[in-house]
């Protein structure tokens, strides 16, 4: 069965069903306190993406496209037959977005959620030589292979204060499973392989041309906030503020993906909303259903 390949959680009792897309290389426990507060009102579905967790690597290639499909034939093995809400953060949006072009009649409505955009290309072309250095696909792509590399006990290590954050919502079974996720060193070969095909993705999604009338909502960050985020790690004000302004209009340029959007701004939080002002995403969300 498709269903025992994947790693997945379903919580909650209500009759929306909420399907949750995590972001690069992240765990679908990071969510569990947000969750919390949506069950009464929700049916939520978190999984691992192939190669995340215990989720089995499906398809080598990590596309968009390959996850939209794999994501397709999961909820059809789960036997979700419904229109449901999709949400996705940063990465995890883009996925969103792949899918939504793809399966427009599975979906209710669709969140992004700080969402990466299809025209992530004019992010890696600004004059931001700084952030470039550290943090551009090429970058992220070297950091993650080098992670690849190390052994359990290494990775165990350097993740060790990402763990504490965990110990006060989920149970010891649970904390177990977080640290194998971390500490797995083919988590990483497969995150280098999602960031090495984001520019293809990208086209991708531009390439499928569909006119989408389902409810969106854009929820982006503050770009003050991560201004003196990207300042207090060193990164040039004006380089900061070049890229945020370009993160914005990257934002607004993803309310075109449907004739029924809105653009929420996130204020007083950073690329982490769903962490940082989880009330404006339940508030969203509530708003959907009624």
């Amino acid at each position: 069965m498709y269903k025992e390949k994947i790693d997945y959680k379903i919580i909650g009792n209500g009759k929306n069903i909420l399907v949750i897309e995590v972001g690069i290389g992240n765990s679908y426990y990071d969510w569990y306190p947000l969750v919390e507060k949506l069950k009464k009102e929700f049916l939520i579905i978190l999984y691992h993406r192939g190669g995340y967790g215990k989720s089995s690597l499906l398809e080598k290639e990590r596309t968009t496209r390959n996850i939209a499909k794999e994501l397709k034939n999961f909820l059809q093995s789960i036997n979700i037959t419904e229109k449901f809400i999709l949400l996705g953060h940063s990465f995890g949006g883009l996925c969103v977005q792949q899918y939504a072009k793809m399966y427009p009649n599975d979906l209710k409505a669709i969140v992004l959620l700080d969402s990466t955009s299809y025209d992530l290309i004019e992010l890696e072309n600004l004059n931001t030589p700084v952030i470039n250095a550290n943090v551009s696909i090429e970058k992220m792509i070297e950091y993650m292979n080098n992670s690849s590399i190390k052994n359990e006990e290494e990775l165990k290590n350097e993740n060790r204060n990402l763990f504490e954050k965990y110990k006060t919502y989920i149970t010891d079974d649970e904390m177990k499973d977080v640290i194998d996720f971390y500490s797995n060193p083919s988590l990483y070969k497969v995150v280098a392989n999602e960031f090495s095909n984001w520019i293809k993705d990208g086209e991708d999604i531009k390439s499928i041309v569909t006119s989408l009338n389902i409810p969106l909502k854009v929820i982006a960050r503050d770009s003050n906030v991560e201004i003196k985020n990207w300042i207090n790690y060193d990164v040039p004000k004006e380089e900061a503020i070049l890229h945020e302004k370009k993160w914005r209009e990257l934002q607004k340029e993803l309310i075109s993906l449907s004739s029924d959007s809105e653009l929420i701004i996130a204020n007083n939080s950073g690329h982490l909303i769903y962490r940082e002002r989880e009330e404006i995403i339940i508030e969203c969300l509530e708003h959907l259903i009624k």
